[in-house]
């Protein structure tokens, strides 16, 4: 009998493990859904590539810079609470940002922004060095979110023409698995590098700079749909236009709150955990790439089922029950003894942020009118750049003032996201009522 490189038997038929995969993938990535023509398949194979290229620049950087900058380079804690602060700083100008977008192509604004914030790490060997390594250091890390929110906005407007509703969330899924299993693999190499053959961190910030920039260089070749070009509203009517979206919108107004508090009591937490993990632990870096290797690996098997869930019960629900386990993670540092909890915070973590990465983004794509999804979008991060400006300086105070017991700013920590999850929750009826009302007037 001749062999079959295809896979199938005589008859044709595929075989049965081949079938299953298939099942498998289709389930994940629609790829034969009549919604995903040619375009959108080239789109989603670039979206992929450059959503590895960032797993691989996040493994080689965002694993380790807090805890380096701790541990190796000796940060203050109020250095760490602005370095924490500074991602979310430039969140605070992003409506500025979405309103010099209105009426342009959006893709510059993301290539542009992703190759001077990503790629400048590459630079990392030549400046981190000397007498102001630690302020160098600090800079970079700094710099990179405060600018980088400035693609924010572009990039929720051209997933929303990049991708059709009926399959979004499950090819975005996919993307973020392949973020991932890269952020997973790379993370894992490079501490073991760093630990065991005491590989210079800024060797490996370097590398990760230059996947950095090949996320741009990938996203750069995604092909949209032409629009023509018009005439963006004047500043103040931009400005009035995301605050009567707030005062109108009940369901977004209530969303907007809840995700705030969840977030402030989330924000809070994630300043703690670089500095009790160094302070309480003394991690070294194959520790930490273990904590991000389990939150990886939740991601990777959380995404497909996030995806599959936001198409199935919608994105409001996602972000509910996602920021909901979400607060188990600071319970588990409150509480845990050793540092395997850490590891298990980590998978729950890992688990929570995927859903609640499709959560957001889906639910500002579900709420935004025709063609404003950039200012939707745009409220979203503002707001996340006001708690993500004050909440870790506030985490610091709180602090000092507890005395470094860690195990009471946990605790205040979780009741804060307890409290957002449940004012979250009150969004999907009021969505509900609001379309309801709308298909009657209709």
């Amino acid at each position: 009998m001749q062999n079959n490189p295809g896979g199938t038997g005589d008859n044709g038929e595929r075989s049965p493990i081949i079938a299953i995969l298939r099942r498998l993938l289709l389930h994940v990535a629609p790829l034969d859904d009549l919604a995903v023509t040619a375009t959108v398949r080239r789109n989603w194979l670039l979206d992929v590539t450059a959503g590895v290229c960032t797993g691989v620049y996040q493994g080689c950087i965002w694993t380790f810079a807090m805890q380096l900058a701790r541990g190796r380079l000796h940060a203050t804690t109020y250095e760490l609470g602005f370095a924490a602060a500074s991602q979310a700083i430039g969140y605070l100008f992003v409506i500025l940002w979405a309103h010099q977008m209105e009426g342009r192509a959006k893709l510059p604004f993301i290539t542009l922004t992703w190759l001077l914030t990503r790629g400048a790490f590459m630079l990392t060997p030549l400046v981190v060095r000397g007498a102001y390594a630690r302020e160098a250091f600090l800079f970079l890390i700094c710099y990179t979110p405060i600018v980088f929110a400035i693609s924010n906005p572009a990039y929720t407007a051209v997933m929303q023409q990049v991708y059709p509703v009926e399959v979004r969330g499950r090819l975005m899924s996919v993307v973020r698995i392949g973020v991932s299993a890269a952020t997973l693999s790379t993370a894992s190499v490079m501490g073991f590098l760093q630990q065991q053959y005491h590989v210079d961190y800024r060797l490996i910030f370097c590398i990760g700079g230059l996947f950095g920039a090949f996320t741009a260089l990938a996203f750069s070749r995604l092909r949209l749909p032409h629009t023509e070009r018009e005439p963006k509203p004047p500043l103040n009517h931009f400005l009035r236009d995301a605050v009567e979206i707030l005062r109108t919108n009940t369901a977004y107004r209530r969303f907007c709150i809840g995700v705030f508090l969840a977030g402030v009591g989330n924000l809070c937490a994630n300043t703690y955990y670089p500095l009790y993990q160094v302070d309480r632990f003394h991690i070294m870096p194959e520790q930490i790439a273990s904590i991000v290797t389990a939150s990886a690996l939740a991601a990777l098997f959380g995404y497909p089922f996030w995806g599959w869930f936001t198409d199935r019960f919608g994105p409001i629900t996602t972000t509910f029950c996602a920021v909901g386990l979400n607060s188990i993670v600071p319970l588990c540092y409150a509480f845990g003894p050793t540092i395997h909890w850490l590891m298990f915070a980590g998978f729950i973590s890992g688990a929570a942020q995927s859903g609640v990465d499709l959560g957001y983004l889906n639910s500002n794509l579900l709420f935004a009118e025709r063609d404003r999804a950039s200012l939707f979008q745009a409220i979203h991060s503002t707001l996340f750049g006001v708690r993500g400006t004050l909440a870790p300086p506030m985490a610091i105070l709180f602090l000092h003032l507890l005395h470094f017991h860690w195990q009471e700013g946990f605790c205040i920590f979780f009741t804060v996201i307890v409290l957002g999850t449940f004012v979250q929750s009150m969004a999907a009826p009021a969505h509900r009522d609001a379309q309801r009302k709308k298909l009657s007037t209709s």
